[in-house]
């Protein structure tokens, strides 16, 4: 008992207090958790909020407490452990929220990263129909896509133009896959054209039938016309002329023609002095302000050679596109031909050096001898740089006279009747006839007309010798004809014919025909 009461103190009372109070709280925590779960949850906050304001209280509960207090604190102690620790009964919901929370996190952040995947990896086909290949091919370029291009012929798709697409507009495709497009060759060329009556259609109405038939060769051209008003069918033309109308193609050239009206130009155009300017001047101005310059020569003794004379049109006056005008060129000084008939063959020869002067003779029945037949080019005619100055100049030899050609030989008549007659204009021709003479052959013995005038055309007979057996050195023919000819009728032992008798000038060769024997 005493050693009890040795070791009993006030320590050692307050332990024993505490370890009691402290038994009596677990007991009492016990009771309030089976009442705590019969509470609203209106009352759970409440006491979740008194809890969080006594929590400190709880955690000072081993502190020492002076001995002094122990005796007055004792009692208030009891009703501040009821107070102090509470449960939280809404902590596993709460954890079980947070996990959940987490979870939904989790799957939309896994949601949101493949959809941004989705929208990086992933385009947006728009509506191609109808636009430019090269346009979709920018946007595929920009947008990583590969195009794979058909083409076919298509009248309502224009050329290069797209008229299907393998992905819908608006449907996503994925980047580096192909999207199929197919174009448009326009319209078939090889197809036949039913042409239609372009002349009794207006202008307007053959360039709507142009586009509706989609003729890209066939072209509307309009020009002035002078005849044709405004708006009118001038001519319908192809360009291959072996096509038919009924053949056309629409791959051919062919061009339809309207008329614009007449053209009207402003007479706004200052004509210069062109006086003794120089051609090529007056060229390069009617070029460049589209004058219909006319151009004509006349010989100056003044004005040098390819300078202006004079112009139709005064200088300052004022000239439209297209209108008319004249003016005279110089072509230099001019020669004057003279009229030859003033003078002989051989002054006309020698007295005219700025001309070329050829003088020929011709036989003529009605002009006497020496007299000017003709000149080649007509008298006062003059001649510039630019002419011909080839002047011939025909005077007349009279009539023909047929001169005797007895003693010349056979071959030497066709040139003698050539020079001496033909080149002169007499048609003077022979006939030859054989007879047996003591000449040797084919020498001219006998001539039916000679040393006489003839008319212009005339044809004689010349007799030419037959003897082949003739001497070497026969005598000759001037010895007279009484040693050569026997006498008509005088037969002798060589059998020689009688002559025949020549042929007076009014006589023809065939008469001689009735006097031989």
């Amino acid at each position: 008992m005493s050693d009890f009461l040795s070791k009993f103190n006030k320590d050692k009372y307050d332990d024993l207090v505490n370890e009691k109070e402290d038994k009596e709280i677990k007991s009492s925590d016990n009771k309030k958790e089976q009442k705590q779960e019969e509470k609203v949850p209106q009352q759970k906050h409440e006491e979740q909020a008194s809890a969080v304001e006594k929590e400190e209280p709880v955690h000072k509960k081993h502190e020492p407490v002076p001995a002094s207090s122990s005796l007055s604190t004792r009692s208030g102690r009891r009703q501040d452990a009821e107070e102090e620790v509470e449960i939280d009964l809404d902590y596993r919901r709460k954890k079980k929220r947070r996990m959940w929370l987490l979870i939904s996190g989790a799957v939309v952040a896994c949601i949101l990263i493949f959809f941004i995947y989705y929208l990086l990896v992933h385009v947006k086909v728009e509506n191609f129909e109808g636009q430019p290949v090269a346009d979709v091919r920018v946007w595929a370029e920009e947008n990583d896509v590969e195009i794979e291009l058909e083409q076919e012929y298509s009248m309502e798709h224009d050329a290069n133009h797209v008229i299907s697409q393998s992905v819908s507009e608006g449907d996503k495709i994925k980047k580096g896959k192909t999207l199929q497009l197919t174009s448009s060759l326009g319209a078939d060329p090889e197809e036949v054209i039913p042409l239609v009556d372009f002349s009794e259609m207006s202008q307007e109405e053959a360039q709507i039938w142009i586009e509706e038939n989609k003729a890209e060769n066939l072209q509307l051209v309009t020009e002035y016309s002078d005849d044709i008003e405004a708006g009118g069918f001038i001519q319908f033309t192809i360009k291959d002329s072996s096509i038919d109308e009924s053949e056309y193609k629409r791959k051919d050239s062919a061009a339809v023609y309207y008329s614009r009206g007449e053209e009207v130009f402003e007479k706004n155009i200052t004509i210069p002095d062109f006086t003794g300017a120089a051609k090529e001047e007056v060229e390069k101005w009617a070029e460049t302000n589209e004058i219909e310059m006319t151009y004509e020569e006349a010989d100056s003794d003044s004005v040098e050679e390819g300078n202006i004379i004079s112009q139709s049109e005064p200088a300052d006056e004022k000239i439209a596109k297209r209108d008319e005008m004249e003016v005279v060129v110089s072509a230099g000084k001019a020669v004057v031909v003279p009229n030859f008939g003033g003078v002989t063959a051989e002054e006309a020869a020698m007295n005219y050096p700025d001309l070329n002067v050829t003088v020929k003779h011709a036989f003529h029945a009605d002009v006497a001898y020496g007299t000017l037949i003709s000149q080649s080019v007509e008298a006062d005619t003059k001649l510039t740089n630019k002419d011909d100055k080839d002047v011939t100049v025909t005077y007349s030899q009279g009539r023909p006279y047929l001169h005797d050609f007895r003693g010349q030989t056979e071959g030497d008549l066709p040139r003698l009747f050539y020079e001496e007659y033909q080149s002169k204009g007499a048609d003077i021709n022979y006939i030859v006839k054989y007879v047996d003479s003591p000449e040797v052959k084919g020498t001219v013995v006998d001539m039916g007309v000679f040393n006489e005038f003839v008319p212009m055309t005339y044809t004689v007979e010349v007799r030419i010798s037959n003897n082949a057996s003739a001497p070497p050195n026969p005598p000759a023919f001037d010895e007279g004809p009484e040693d050569i000819y026997p006498e008509p009728g005088a037969g002798g032992a060589d059998g020689l014919e009688e002559l025949e008798p020549e042929l007076g000038a009014d006589e023809s060769p065939d008469s001689l025909e009735e006097t031989e024997e």
